[in-house]
């Protein structure tokens, strides 16, 4: 079968750092992976670890005092850092779509439903407002929701949570979007309502080829959703593969603390565990890795350099880890 081999995606060493009082925070240090056409890749850690501003690093969406300052970001082919304003605006909503952890990010709630989606419409496609219309009523419908047009007359305010989370997320995908920057999405949502959901971007993902970041905390969500993982920690991924490998066969320590730290990972009526200490200050990180501080495995060796991201399994390549001991949890 022929077709475009061409990465959806391409991230080369993508840097994003924030001046600030406290000095330049490398927020995002070095960042590079690749997506393809119907993948899906979790970018999971903590709060704080780089994920978000790596999604809004990508839609060219980083406010002040925030810049990004180096790397490639190609999407299909193109760098997305040498595009003028305007042809950027043009991809956002059309090409390449975000869906934010909060609804009321994406929704206007002064304008009813419909106004809000026809004007998403008619911003990137040359049609009538009824045409428009009957595409969102329509994207309404893929996402699951009821009585389309009963919805579209609604006011933000007079949908439930979930109700909204699935409006913002049928915005995005009006224009069938090449990318889906999602980032966490579902946090605030029950877990029927999250399930739904998840269930309904699998099925869009297979149907439509689209590929999709899904940024998240949540390693029992990402286990379902994504084929590949990249574990970001103090502004670097620490760990990147198939999400089956670097689950079942985690390398680096950090990575195995999240594992651990789940509640499916320990024993009824026992203790949760929990990774010591806390993430590094950005302004003020360790030497060499950065994750030595909180790691039982350290040495004096991980205070040397920056361990590079490399396969630490003989006949594994795409599962790369940064870490000069690698291996399983002892």
């Amino acid at each position: 079968m022929s077709g475009d081999t061409t990465p959806v995606l391409e991230l080369r060493d993508l840097r994003t750092r924030f001046h600030t009082r406290d000095g330049v925070l490398p927020v995002v240090d070095g960042v590079s992976f690749t997506l393809g056409r119907g993948q899906v890749l979790g970018l999971v850690g903590e709060s704080g670890s780089g994920k978000s501003v790596t999604g809004f690093s990508v839609m060219g969406l980083v406010d002040p005092p925030g810049r990004v300052e180096g790397g490639e970001v190609l999407f299909q082919g193109q760098d997305l850092r040498t595009l003028p304003p305007k042809a950027l605006r043009q991809l956002r909503g059309d090409r390449i779509a975000m869906i934010f952890q909060d609804p009321m990010a994406t929704l206007n709630p002064v304008l009813r439903i419909d106004v809000q989606m026809v004007e998403a419409v008619r911003a990137h496609r040359d049609v009538d407002a009824a045409a428009a219309r009957r595409q969102a009523a329509d994207t309404l419908a893929l996402m699951g929701i009821s009585s389309p047009e009963e919805r579209l007359r609604a006011y933000p305010h007079q949908l439930s949570g979930g109700m909204r989370q699935r409006v913002a997320i049928a915005i995005a995908l009006l224009h069938k979007p090449a990318l889906i920057i999602a980032d966490e999405p579902t946090t605030a949502l029950d877990v029927t309502i999250q399930a739904q959901i998840l269930s309904e971007m699998q099925k869009l993902v297979k149907d439509s080829g689209t590929a999709m970041i899904w940024i998240s905390h949540d390693l029992s969500v990402v286990a379902g959703l994504a084929d590949a993982i990249a574990v970001m920690y103090a502004g670097r991924i620490v760990e990147i593969g198939a999400v089956d490998d670097v689950l079942d066969h985690p390398q680096h320590p950090y990575t195995q603390g999240l594992i651990g730290s789940l509640p499916s990972a320990n024993r009824r009526g026992a203790r949760l565990r929990q990774i010591p200490g806390m993430a590094p200050h950005l302004a003020r990180l360790p030497a060499g890795c950065a994750f030595a501080p909180r790691c039982d495995r350290a040495t004096a060796g991980c205070q040397a350099a920056v361990p590079e991201l490399v396969a630490p399994r003989v006949g594994m390549p795409a599962h790369r880890a940064r870490c000069i001991h690698p291996g399983a949890a002892a």
